[in-house]
């Protein structure tokens, strides 16, 4: 591959309190030797030492700042209003872009301009050190792009100009903008321009204070939220009701281009994720919400996959109840049978 012809890659690092991390993940970038590496920081304000970290790589960025904003989408905005690369990417302060990554990137859009998104595989890195690598999309079932996507965010590339025109990360979201941003393009621009690649391109890491191990509620709050705008724009109302039923819903997302026409695909979406997510229950919320849902949803259970055949049987058996009270009282003696 003639280098001359790699793109220019942005990476933003949206940074807030992350000094134990930060020079890694600069150090992750920069040593690759990327011909054509626009690098910028955006930090929150930190008080921790990230400051003088950032300072002394300042002269391999394209720019930084540290100062308050009002959050990671926010950070990752800021950044993309001086990107001038033609592919973007970010990376959180506290992960890795593994060797070899920015270039398996730039040779696939240099080769393929059209592409929508390039997709690697990432690898999990617990806080004791041991790694997996976590799952990918099947190229195969594209509807799965759409339904239950496995978005591994920091091995995930976009078109720049394509993420520019939405424009950028939904600012009201703080935990999925990514699944957002993902929805946006698929939506838009469909699936033939996705490419999934089989390479290891980040590392992710977990540790005691990461947003995904601390939050993992708001996680799904944010989902349910998407869903539940996908679902009011194809005329789902019945769906949208059920989500608010479990989950706090953030309000005045922006608009995703959808009809009644995709009112069959949305709705299979929010049964997967409910499926997904609530086959056990664990709050009164969550159990006027699947009955709910089994009222709303009369799909026939030879249309669903044998793994939400399985979750649905489970939830079925749970909401066979009058209410939270009875719930808990067989909860309670399915424990103590199981005991004796």
């Amino acid at each position: 591959m003639d280098r001359t012809h790699l793109p220019r890659i942005t990476i933003i690092t949206p940074s807030y309190q992350q000094a134990p991390y930060l020079a890694e993940c600069i150090r992750s970038l920069h040593d690759q030797g990327y011909p054509d590496l626009e690098h910028i920081i955006v930090d929150g304000g930190s008080t921790d030492g990230s400051r003088e970290i950032i300072e002394r790589y300042a002269d391999k960025l394209a720019w930084w700042c540290c100062e308050k904003d009002k959050g990671q989408s926010d950070a990752i905005n800021k950044g993309l209003a001086r990107a001038t690369g033609q592919v973007f990417g970010w990376l959180n302060s506290d992960d890795l872009l593994l060797p070899g990554s920015l270039h398996a990137v730039g040779e696939a859009f240099s080769t393929h301009p059209d592409m929508t998104v390039f997709t690697g595989v990432r690898i999990e890195r617990a806080a004791d050190g041991t790694e997996r690598a976590l799952a990918q999309d099947d190229p195969g079932d594209t509807e799965g792009y759409y339904i239950h996507p496995r978005i591994n965010q920091q091995s995930t590339f976009m078109r720049m100009d394509l993420v520019k025109a939405l424009p950028g990360v939904e600012q009201r979201l703080h935990y999925v903008m990514d699944y957002e941003l993902w929805l946006q393009l698929m939506f838009r621009h469909g699936t033939a321009e996705v490419w999934v690649d089989p390479r290891p391109l980040s590392i992710f890491r977990l540790h005691p204070v990461s947003k995904t191990t601390t939050v993992h509620h708001r996680f799904l709050d944010e989902i349910a939220s998407l869903l539940h705008r996908l679902s009011m724009a194809t005329g789902s109302e019945e769906w949208a009701r059920v989500l608010e039923l479990g989950h706090r819903i953030t309000p005045d997302l922006r608009d995703f281009p959808v009809t009644s026409a995709h009112a069959p695909l949305v709705q299979r979406m929010v049964r997967w994720f409910l499926l997904r997510w609530h086959h056990e229950l664990y709050t009164a919320s969550d159990l006027r919400m699947m009955k709910a849902f089994r009222r709303t949803d009369q799909v026939k259970e030879v249309a669903l996959s044998g793994q939400e055949r399985e979750w649905l049987s489970q939830v079925d058996a749970a909401v066979d109840v009058p209410g939270w009270w009875a719930f808990r009282l067989r909860r309670k003696w399915q424990h103590l049978q199981r005991r004796s």
